[in-house]
């Protein structure tokens, strides 16, 4: 596990500067603080940050082939890295370490591009072609890991990636401006849709594509899709068994490691079979660890504790009381792009934990995705069911009732869901979908934002390619998913961009449409980034065994009423893991990692909201409108309307916006005392 950087001049003038390359390794030190390594050659500059995994003595970066000619920085794992090496092998190449990295570069050299398609495993790159002068960038299908790019017009053009956007930042003449097209979006989503990030110029490859850069520009390609097309060979005990045997050879694969490693262990149905699977395959105890709050509708530790002495782990606990107002600004550096996903404190939380034990964790991510688990598909069919109602009872009867309902301070609570669903509920199928996602609708968004805040908005980093070389913006491969045509920014609102992907899910199956947007929308750009960033900011690898693409492409082919079977969600899954989890945990009611942070607004957290938020500091950028953020204040503090979702995102945007915009971003560091 590693972080990337580096550069490519397009023109062959100009040489790397290896003091700017070392400055972008260093500002993401913390994804890999074992070694380091550079290459600066014929306008390509390569960089990395280690953090060791496999091979400890021999896999440091960059890796090259036997006459130098290629050569590769990675992040992340292959995990069929063995056996793709033993067929090379036969092949005639001739390998100097026992690396996953140094397989690339062979496999690379073999078959190019479609390389990709052997790769089992998490992973984004950069490898550099000297005798074409080309530089190959890819990124794993599911988006596991990320990597970020912008181009630079000086010096003929210049290409800059990273695993993390401060590394761009780090090279000189990368301008720090907010994109405010990208403004709207998040604020909708309180994360950034697939390829984008808030800074004007920079994006992120989508998950499943490759861009090539040479002399001419970029080139773009989606090389992996989802397609969801229902094999009728599995009936339920079929899949049941397939389900079973793909999850547990996914674990096992993941065990490949040189380091100590655990699994996270929330107490939910995930997490709790991956714990469940290690345990068949490991000869001394899993280690485990989880995090709890001292609030009782969030405190998922006692279902925790059950599966942990179910399998006789070695358990790690800790019941937190963080001390929010000093780590949201070391979470917002890292989280960076931003996300305001509250649930990453207790992530981050969680990887410190496990941190001081391993060095590796298996986590349960994904499964929700795969196997039909969020509550908005239960609400996709309550919402059929509400609308043979008259409309003057819906909307003139029961909404008026669901709205006066009292406030409550619970996770999640009653009260919340249901006015978040008769809202939605009148809706279009697709729309009601998104809309119980939504953290700002777009009239809110209107009544928020400053005239002129979003138009005028920056254009993404590979149209402006094409415009400047000719090149097109990237070309559609494999099915032919959303991913390829959102980039170009299709639609003027979230929502919009949003269809794009149910639109190109394949399917007229409702739940099909569903789970598409989830995984190639939701899950890489918001449950992944969460992951990824909060382990990696304390140099923890989390590797995920849902995402194995043979189980996610399995599921997607199980019909829809074998995985949500009489609206049970998770139904197939539930089957496959009555012999593994108890019948109690499976079959309880879904909690989710969420923090009170609703409570912490009104306590702990207040002052620095009503600081962050207050007039002369809006007034510094002039995007919101000062009377709608004191409303949202005022009526979340005296427990008129829970808008702890609103106001979490504009103090998460404020605190990036005055790190990343206002000033020059630095490293952070973990507050001394993370807890109360």
């Amino acid at each position: 596990m590693c972080g990337i950087a580096g550069f490519f001049h397009q023109q062959r003038g100009p040489q790397p500067n290896a003091a700017v390359l070392r400055a972008m390794c260093d500002a993401i030190v913390h994804r890999g603080p074992d070694s380091d390594g550079m290459l600066c050659r014929d306008g390509i500059a390569l960089g990395m940050r280690r953090l060791k995994i496999i091979d400890l003595a021999g896999g440091d970066q960059p890796i090259f082939n036997e006459d130098r000619t290629v050569a590769i920085v990675f992040n992340g794992e292959i995990y069929n890295y063995r056996e793709l090496r033993a067929e090379l092998e036969r092949k005639g190449h001739r390998f100097a370490t026992q690396s996953d990295t140094e397989v690339l570069v062979h496999l690379y050299e073999d078959v190019g591009e479609e390389m990709l398609h052997r790769l089992n495993g998490m992973f984004a790159f950069a490898i550099a072609d000297f005798r074409a002068r080309t530089v190959l960038l890819a990124r794993d299908r599911l988006g596991i890991k990320p990597l970020f790019f912008t181009r630079l017009p000086q010096d003929g053009g210049t290409w800059l990636w990273g695993s993390e956007i401060k590394a761009i930042l780090q090279y000189p003449g990368v301008p720090r401006a907010i994109d405010r097209e990208s403004l709207g979006d998040y604020l909708g989503l309180n994360y950034l849709p697939p390829g984008r990030t808030l800074f004007a110029g920079i994006e992120q490859l989508l998950p499943g594509e490759l861009a090539v850069l040479t002399t001419a520009g970029l080139r773009r390609k989606i090389w992996w899709d989802l397609r969801f097309t229902a094999d009728p060979q599995w009936t339920q005990e079929r899949a049941v068994e397939r389900a079973i045997e793909l999850l547990e050879d996914s674990v096992r694969m993941r065990l490949v490691s040189d380091v100590p490693f655990g699994a996270f262990l929330s107490g939910g149905i995930d997490s709790s079979a991956v714990v469940a699977m290690m345990a068949r395959h490991m000869n001394e105890p899993v280690k485990t660890f989880s995090i709890g709050f001292g609030e009782a509708s969030f405190d998922e530790l006692p279902y925790a504790r059950r599966i942990a002495q179910r399998y006789h782990t070695d358990h790690h606990e800790l019941t937190v009381k963080p001390n929010v107002e000093e780590l949201l600004p070391w979470l917002v550096y890292h989280s960076e792009e931003p996300t305001a996903d509250s649930s990453a404190i207790p992530v981050l939380l969680v990887s410190k934990l496990a941190r001081e034990h391993v060095t590796m964790v298996l986590s349960g991510d994904g499964g929700d995705e795969l196997f039909a688990g969020y509550e908005t598909y239960n609400a996709y069919w309550a919402r059929k069911a509400y609308r043979l109602l008259p409309r003057m009872l819906r909307r003139g009867v029961i909404a008026p009732l669901v709205h006066a309902l009292p406030m409550s301070s619970k996770k999640i609570s009653f009260e919340f869901k249901a006015r978040r669903f008769v809202e939605g509920a009148e809706l279009p199928a697709d729309e009601a979908h998104f809309f119980w996602r939504t953290i700002f609708t777009e009239e809110a968004k209107r009544e928020l934002l400053a005239d002129g805040a979003v138009a005028g908005g920056v254009g993404r980093a590979d149209v402006a390619a094409g415009e400047a070389t000719g090149v097109s913006g990237g070309s559609v491969g494999g099915n032919g998913g959303a991913a390829g045509r959102s980039r170009s920014g299709a639609g003027t609102t979230t929502f919009e961009r949003w269809r794009h992907y149910f639109d190109a899910s394949g399917s007229d199956d409702p739940l099909a449409r569903m789970l598409y947007v989830d995984t190639r929308f939701y899950l890489p750009s918001d449950m992944l980034v969460k992951v990824d960033r909060m382990s990696m900011a304390v140099s923890l690898e989390a590797r995920v065994p849902f995402l194995d693409y043979r189980l996610v492409e399995f599921a997607a082919s199980v019909p829809s009423h074998v995985k949500f079977k009489g609206r049970v969600r998770k139904y197939l899954l539930k089957k496959a893991l009555l012999p593994y989890v108890d019948r109690e945990l499976l079959y309880r009611k879904k909690a989710g990692f969420n923090v009170p942070k609703n409570v912490w607004l009104r306590g702990a957290l207040r002052p620095m909201a009503l600081d962050l938020l207050a007039e002369s500091r809006l007034r510094r950028h002039g995007l919101l409108r000062l009377p709608v953020v004191q409303r949202l204040l005022r009526d979340h503090m005296e427990m008129r309307a829970d808008n702890s979702f609103q106001i979490w995102s504009l103090l998460i945007f404020q605190l990036w916006h005055e790190r990343f915009i206002e000033s020059s971003p630095v490293p952070a560091r973990m507050p001394a005392s993370v807890l109360a």
